[in-house]
Parts: C-alpha cells; sequence; structure tokens
C-alpha cells in the first residue's frame, strides 16, 4: 500500500489563474481503455463498492499514484491505476483554500461535481467516484482518463507543424459542437471553454472538462458575474460588462476554437480586454445599430474608444477555397458560414449549439474524420 505522505502531499502552491490566455486550470489528461464502450472487468473476488452504503473508498487502499499531470486554480491532477481493477484513471485532488472555501469544503468544488454528476455525454469527462484520504481536506474526484489537452496536442502531435485535414476538423468541431449541445440542453454554461478545457484520447475523441466555471442558466437570463471565460475566447458582450448572458457566450468560444483548429494558434490574443475588443472589431468589424441595436445599452459601450471601421479582416484571414501557404487548413464556403456565425457580434444572432449541428458544413463536402494526434 502506498505510502500516506505520497497523497498527504500540501505541493498545491503555484496555482494558474483561470483568466490567463493559455489557460492552466487542472484537468485530467491520460489514458483510458482501448474499447470505450466496455468497462474493465473486475478481478476475481472483487466486489463492487457501494458509497451509500460504506462511504468514499480510501484513496490509500484503492489507487496507486503513477505521476503528477497538472496543477490549477482549484486542483491538482495525478495520473493513477485502481488496485482492484488495474485501470488507469485521473485522481483531481481539491484544493482547500480558505479565500475559496464555504463551511469547510470549495465551493467550486461542490459545482463541478454537481455539473459533472448531471451530465453524461461521451464528449464530456465523467465523474466516477469520489475518495478520500487520512484528512478532512483530502479529497479526490475519480476522473475519465486522456492522453493530454487539445492545446498541447496541436503542439506536440506527429503533424504539429502541418494544418489538420478539413475532414478532422469536421470531426473535432461535431463533438465540440455535440458536447456543448448536452450542456446548454441541461440548462449549463460551462463559461470557460478553451482548446486548454478539450482532452484528447489516444483514439481521437475529444472531451470537454474543467467545470469550475459553470452555472444554470435561465430565460428570460438572470444577472452573473461578467469576469468569466479566458480573455482569447471571451465573447464581446461580456467585454463590455454584460451579466444577463446565455448559452451564446460558449458559442463565442467555439468559434474562437474554430478559427484556432484551421490555423493551429489562438485568433485573439488580446494583451488586455482593450487590446482584445480592437483585435475582435479589427477581425469581425465594429457594431452598428443595425448589426446590434442593443450595444450602446451595454455597461462599458461608453467606456472604452476603439478605432471604427467599415470593413473587416475575416474574409482574409480565413480565405475560402485556398490552398493557403501559411499552413492554415483548407476552408470550403459551408465552413467559412459556420465560422462566420459562431464569431457573430451580436449574440442574439449568433448560432446555437443545435443549429450548429445541423449545418450543411457537416453533412456536405468531405466526411468527417478522426484525427491522428499520436504516433
Amino acid at each position: 500500500m502506498p505510502k500516506r505522505d505520497r497523497w498527504d502531499s500540501d505541493d498545491e502552491e503555484g496555482a494558474g489563474e483561470a483568466d490567463k490566455s493559455n489557460g492552466e486550470d487542472a484537468k485530467p489528461q491520460e489514458v483510458q481503455a482501448d474499447d470505450e464502450t466496455k468497462q474493465p472487468s473486475a478481478p476475481p473476488g472483487y466486489k463492487l463498492h457501494n458509497p451509500l452504503l460504506h462511504g468514499c473508498r480510501s484513496v490509500y487502499e484503492s489507487y496507486e499514484r503513477l505521476e503528477h499531470l497538472d496543477e490549477g486554480t482549484y486542483g491538482v491532477v495525478w495520473r493513477a491505476r485502481d488496485t482492484s481493477t488495474g485501470e488507469i484513471v485521473a485522481l483531481k485532488q481539491i484544493k482547500f483554500d480558505e479565500e475559496i472555501t464555504t463551511e469547510g469544503f470549495p465551493i467550486s468544488a461542490l459545482r463541478e461535481i454537481s455539473v459533472l454528476l448531471a451530465l453524461s455525454h461521451e464528449c464530456i469527462v465523467t465523474v466516477r467516484e469520489m475518495v478520500v484520504g487520512s484528512s478532512h481536506d483530502k479529497v479526490f474526484m475519480v476522473m475519465s482518463c486522456y492522453e493530454m489537452d487539445l492545446q498541447a496536442a496541436m503542439k506536440k502531435g506527429p503533424g504539429a507543424t502541418v494544418p489538420f485535414a478539413q475532414s478532422e476538423v469536421k470531426f473535432m468541431m461535431h463533438q465540440l459542437l455535440s458536447a456543448m449541445a448536452h450542456v446548454h440542453e441541461n440548462w449549463y454554461l460551462h463559461r470557460d471553454v478553451k482548446t486548454s478545457n478539450i482532452l484528447v484520447h489516444k483514439s481521437g475523441r475529444i472531451a470537454l472538462c474543467d467545470f469550475g466555471l459553470a452555472r444554470k442558466y435561465e430565460v428570460p437570463a438572470r444577472k452573473m458575474t461578467q469576469m468569466v471565460v479566458t480573455l482569447w475566447y471571451r465573447a464581446p458582450e461580456l467585454l463590455f460588462g454584460e451579466s444577463e448572458y446565455g448559452p451564446e457566450i460558449d458559442l463565442w468560444s467555439v468559434g474562437c476554437i474554430f478559427g484556432e483548429l484551421l490555423i493551429k494558434d489562438a485568433i485573439l490574443q488580446g494583451k488586455g480586454e482593450l487590446d482584445q475588443i480592437q483585435k475582435t472589431f479589427s477581425l469581425m468589424g465594429t457594431p452598428t445599430d443595425e448589426t446590434w441595436p442593443e450595444f450602446a445599452s451595454l455597461p462599458s459601450s461608453g467606456t472604452f474608444k476603439w478605432k471604427s471601421r467599415d470593413s473587416n479582416e475575416f474574409g482574409k484571414k480565413f480565405q475560402i477555397n485556398s490552398f493557403s501557404s501559411t499552413g492554415q487548413t483548407y476552408l470550403d464556403p459551408t465552413g467559412f458560414d459556420l465560422l462566420s456565425k459562431l464569431l457573430t457580434l451580436n449574440p442574439k444572432n449568433r448560432i446555437t449549439a443545435s443549429d450548429a449541428l445541423k449545418h450543411a458544413y457537416f453533412s456536405d463536402g468531405v466526411k468527417m474524420q478522426v484525427p491522428n494526434f499520436f504516433d
């Protein structure tokens, strides 16, 4: 049995902030069984543990820690092996910090656990069980296992120096939109969709993770904080102080990811909120009374100053039917149309996840193909 100090170590300093553009929040990143349709068979004599009857299992007796994987604001992630089944899993050790803890247990962790337990989709990470250590502040989420996040996969995979095939981008976008539709149909907002919060399995499947900022939403929208979503993926309405928002903010982030998959680099790399606004308007144009009538009523619409322009760089940056020498994925007219509908400035006109799944981009042209992220 592993020594207790291996699990009870408090090496949790230096957590990444949720608002950093490259997104370092903790996430599970390891390997899963090749056949994902079957659960690993239990060894002879193994009995299924019922936490309702016996409480949470002990991390010392149930899992062997293999390696440290990642660390973020709300947790530390380890690669571990289930000692009963031999299965490789991700263990997310929840951080207990006085500044983010309410009545003894971190409220962010409670929210993430409750959201993940409410969702069930092949493209969303799952919580298998909770296990505990020797003290009240040693609590672990046992999660699905993946190799790495999408941001890292784009830089480290066998095709890191070449663009994705259009068929591969279609596959990834369809999976991401399927996950997003499921989240929104269950009345949740993710509020931090980015490539570092999408995990990649060696089979090529991807899954959305890190629901620490997720919240329930309502119609009509209720007020929530606008200080959400990593800056490079933040919708323009949030940048201008909108507090009554809905799924549209997640779809803007999905649009940013679509563009990132095409050029293998974040498309809006602002150095601050004002610079992010300027880059957004340079790409998509500035809002007008015709394109975004409600813009003038946003809390910060009169606070920031920017250069107005009649044109935008969108068509130049993402060229249709062009075999570019700059390393960009080939984009057909339907793909260009979907991208523009995801990156629509006016949130009321932005396409929904369910409508995006019905878009001609996924039915016309080349068929979807599973990406090859690993050798």
